[in-house]
């Protein structure tokens, strides 16, 4: 093998010498190992275990030794803080050498020239590289942790960089096993929820940072689309009760290594563990912003693993929004709490749960949100912290009990509980829209776009709720922007296909409801798609579709309002009001929407309508 030259520097991997402009540069023995493999193979992702099988045969450590050592490398090679010349992280998977190397074959020695030795000379300065050699070899270890822990304090003192935005990405799932991925899923989501307590720098929603999982897509652009200035990578490993989690927090403009660090204890003690990585990456945020070191988090009760763990699985259901999904993350909670009566997370899961069940239509609203009140508030009573408590009471106070100024007063102890909870944003708008509010809600809505841009929730809601507001070119553009995030979106296409509508664009409209309706068949994708047959003229289908609907009503919920909206449609004013009643005595959740749903306008002019809307006793 012979040398390699990259830059100013030329490495030798016979001597086991790394040199700049020709001097050699003292560098501890790991470090040296790391650049090797890294060097031999340039231009290729080296994935983490193999690093750490080559570079430690024989020994068991773990990503801490191999964070921390990258990190050293770094330093030695002085990578520049602009860009990463030498070493690029690949999110997730490993590291890429990507300097343009060349490689010098070494002089064959039997055809040198013999040269006259005249005596036992000493190369001068030999013996003092030498001996600085050794001391690197013992000390630089020692001085390349204490800098990993120190650059970050020193680079925030000294104005270097400025952090007011982060994204925590999936973490690894060292396990091995897809079926233990809810176990890391989990706690990345736990790991966002607390550093987003802090409120000091916006922190990115779980549903936009899901997204890079398992992708192996460069952190500088994931930065970039997701617009923030660091993130945080990281693994977890669990074996039997005991758990580890490790963590680096990478800045992203320039990119460049921060903090590192390993958690260890016992999964009983998860929760604490989560509150001591968020609070330390927290602490070197806060501090440069607020020149004091914030409050350790109080002691987390400990956890029984499997009450967790029921927990975690009923996040993920929660999060696919499916009905069926939702149904199972109602069983896992309920299991998490009649294994433990007092944890009040699982509370607050059953409650959004509800809440979400109510606001789809999915169950009558005389059972999901007092359902969701309930279990909102028993959470307060054992949590009077927990920002997302607040915002599931909000959301049945003013979907149910049609209590705004207490939806109101909830929503904002929610916000100032969680500045960056997404939920309470995103539902505070959906309030502001029942009330009339439109423009405050698209307000909120951008907020909770800020923090989770690549929601399809997030992103349909506020395409509607432009459409709400009769912004109908802005609707359309933000409903694009969500078929752009997911082509297959029921959401995407029913934003898109009632924008068009407003603006009597049925010829484009209703292949983007029949899209909808048919790639996520509900009575309420039904319902939009026979408003648009029977404002456009097609008579025949609307009443095909209002056909579908009175049949399903009679097995299942069916919403009084969808029925309603296809009568408001076909102009027949005395039914769609007929219906209208029945959807205000039974509170269903889209009653809220009546001040401004664009779909109503046909009933305006009745008189019928402002009795109604006054009996909502909206505020002026």
């Amino acid at each position: 093998m012979g040398r390699f030259k990259f830059g100013p520097f030329e490495l030798d991997p016979e001597a086991r010498v790394l040199r700049r402009d020709g001097e050699p540069i003292p560098t501890a023995g790991k470090t040296l190992d790391m650049l090797l493999v890294l060097v031999e193979n340039r231009g290729r992702l080296v994935d983490k275990d193999e690093l750490l099988s080559r570079v430690w045969a024989g020994s068991v450590v773990d990503e801490a030794n191999l964070t921390q050592t990258i990190f050293a490398l770094r330093k030695v090679l002085g990578d520049s803080p602009r860009d990463h010349r030498y070493i690029a992280t690949i999110s997730g998977r490993g590291y890429q050498f990507v300097a343009a190397t060349t490689e010098i074959t070494s002089p064959d020695v039997t055809q040198m020239p013999l040269v006259e030795v005249r005596g036992p000379r000493r190369p001068r300065g030999a013996l003092a590289w030498a001996l600085v050699a050794v001391i690197g070899v013992l000390v630089l270890p020692a001085v390349s942790y204490l800098v990993w822990h120190l650059t970050f304090g020193h680079g925030l003192a000294g104005g270097q960089f400025h952090i007011g935005s982060i994204a925590v990405l999936p973490l690894t799932n060292l396990a091995g096993e897809d079926r233990e991925d809810y176990l890391a899923d989990g706690m990345t989501e736990e790991l966002i929820t607390e550093l987003a307590k802090t409120g000091s720098f916006r922190v990115i929603s779980r549903t936009s940072v899901m997204r890079y999982k398992k992708t192996g897509r460069p952190l500088s652009d994931i930065a970039r689309e997701l617009n923030v200035d660091a993130l945080v990578e990281g693994a977890v490993r669990r074996s039997g009760d005991r758990i580890r989690i490790t963590v680096q927090l990478v800045g992203t403009s320039p990119e460049h290594d921060i903090w590192a660090d390993a958690y260890e204890g016992d999964i009983r003690d998860v929760l604490s563990l989560e509150r001591d990585v968020a609070h330390d990456i927290g602490s070197k945020i806060q501090t440069k912003l607020t020149g004091r070191q914030p409050a350790r988090p109080r002691a987390s009760r400990r956890l029984d693993p499997e009450t967790y763990e029921d927990y975690l699985r009923g996040r993920h259901f929660l999060a696919q929004r499916s009905s069926e999904a939702m149904n199972k993350a109602v069983e896992y909670f309920r299991r998490a709490i009649q294994r433990d009566a007092q944890y009040a997370q699982a509370y607050v899961g059953l409650a959004e749960t509800y809440d979400l069940l109510g606001m789809y239509e999915l169950l009558p609203a005389s059972v999901s949100f007092p359902k969701a009140k309930e279990f909102a508030s028993r959470a307060l009573r054992l949590d009077s912290t927990l920002s997302e408590a607040y915002t599931a009471l909000a959301s049945a106070e003013s979907f149910w009990n049609l209590d705004w100024a207490a939806a109101d007063r909830d929503f904002q102890r929610a916000i100032a509980l969680d500045p960056n909870s997404v939920i309470a944003y995103h539902w505070y708008g959906e309030h502001l829209v029942s009330i009339g509010k439109a423009e405050r809600a698209i307000t909120e809505l951008k907020r909770a776009h800020e923090l989770d841009p690549l929601s399809i929730p997030v992103n349909g809601a506020l395409g509607r709720i432009y459409r709400d507001a009769r912004r109908y070119e802005e609707a359309i553009q933000q409903c694009k922007k969500t078929i752009e995030l997911d082509p297959n979106s029921a959401m995407g296409h029913r934003c898109l296909g009632q924008a068009y509508v407003g603006q009597l664009r049925y010829s484009e409209a209703i292949p983007e409801l029949e899209l909808a309706s048919a790639a996520g068949p509900s009575p309420l994708l039904l319902s939009e798609l026979g408003y648009a047959y029977a404002s456009s003229g097609n008579t025949a289908k609307a009443r095909v579709a209002l056909q579908k609907l009175m049949s399903k009503a009679r097995s299942a919920y069916v919403a009084a309002y969808l029925i309603a909206e296809i009568y408001a449609g076909l102009g027949e004013k005395d039914e769609a009001f007929r219906w209208l009643e029945k959807a205000y005595r039974e509170r269903d959740a889209q009653i809220g929407y009546l001040a401004l749903d664009p779909e109503m306008d046909p009933l305006r002019s009745d008189p019928r309508f402002p009795s109604l809307i006054q009996r909502l006793k909206l505020p002026p």
